[in-house]
């Protein structure tokens, strides 16, 4: 018969060997996991998620999607990419039902839809490997631009993916629009030339003038 205290040695080396079987099969899994900056700093990760979603933007017309555009004018019409994609292996679709799916397209107040996809998109029989992909066409709102003043103002869009009415990830793209543009500068030539030498001879001079003052 095995002594006692070998016994107690056997049992926490079958309880060991036992917990450290169940830390393998828990970590040597994938896990995916998608990131958002936060407003002010860090950043909202959903772990485990079975489905990714990108947002892009750009100015109709262009070929380029980006995930931020600048110089909107007033009138331009945007176009705003939403893909989603089921990241799931094949097998999945055996015992698992890919249907309840929702695209939420979240617009800024200072944005309107003027056509493409609705902001609100539903799908069923989302197979693994499947991608959706939805096109809103928005504009800026007219009341944006009447102002005088020169501006810049960036506003961010969201997309979301929902799965059975539960959150599965967002992405987003920004515009950034206003009225305003750098002024030009002198054209080259003698008379432009001369005018920069001028300007800068004046800099001189009360440079000059302010350390005559400084040194009384």
């Amino acid at each position: 018969m095995m002594p006692k205290q070998d016994m107690i040695k056997n049992t926490k080396k079958l309880i060991v060997l036992a917990l450290s079987v169940v830390f393998f099969m828990a970590t040597k899994q994938p896990v995916l996991a998608d990131c958002e900056p936060n407003y002010g700093g860090g950043e909202t990760c959903v772990v485990n998620k079975r489905f990714e979603i990108k947002k892009e933007v750009r100015l109709e017309g262009e070929d380029t999607w980006k995930d931020k555009i600048t110089d909107v004018k007033e009138g331009d019409v945007i176009e705003f990419r939403i893909k989603i994609k089921n990241l799931s292996d094949d097998e999945a679709e055996d015992f698992i039902d890919f249907d309840d799916m929702e695209m939420k397209d979240i617009l800024p107040d200072e944005l309107y839809r003027i056509g493409g996809d609705q902001l609100k998109e539903q799908f069923d029989n989302f197979k693994p490997g499947e991608t959706e992909e939805f096109i809103i066409k928005v504009k800026v709102d007219e009341a944006e631009f009447d102002t005088t003043e020169s501006f810049e103002k960036c506003v961010v869009n969201k997309a979301e993916i929902y799965w059975d009415d539960n959150f599965e990830g967002a992405d987003t793209a920004i515009v950034c629009y206003g009225i305003g543009t750098p002024q030009e500068l002198p054209k080259t030539g003698f008379g432009s030339t001369m005018t920069l030498i001028g300007i800068a001879l004046i800099g001189t001079g009360l440079v000059l003038f302010k350390s005559k003052k400084l040194a009384r």
